[in-house]
């Protein structure tokens, strides 16, 4: 069987610990609304604040999440 590589797009959003539920929610409402279905959800804590990173398969669904969630999309 033949390996493949998935090229993935990356997006990272900053979310402060207090509005991270409140944000989940809309980022889930807001991909359902439109049936993206990102490949990777992942974050981690630093500091006070919430970095979420989101992969997505296609560039225009990742380009689109980081614009509405003020995020920005990783090169």
């Amino acid at each position: 069987m033949e390996a493949t590589s998935l090229n993935l797009h990356s997006t990272e959003i900053h979310v402060g610990d207090s509005d991270l539920v409140g944000q989940m929610m809309r980022m889930r409402e807001w991909l359902d609304s439109r049936r993206f279905e990102p490949a990777v959800f992942r974050y981690d804590h630093v500091d006070s604040s919430v970095i979420i990173r989101v992969d997505f398969s296609e560039e225009q669904e990742a380009a689109a999440f980081a614009r509405e969630f003020g995020g920005k999309l990783l090169r």
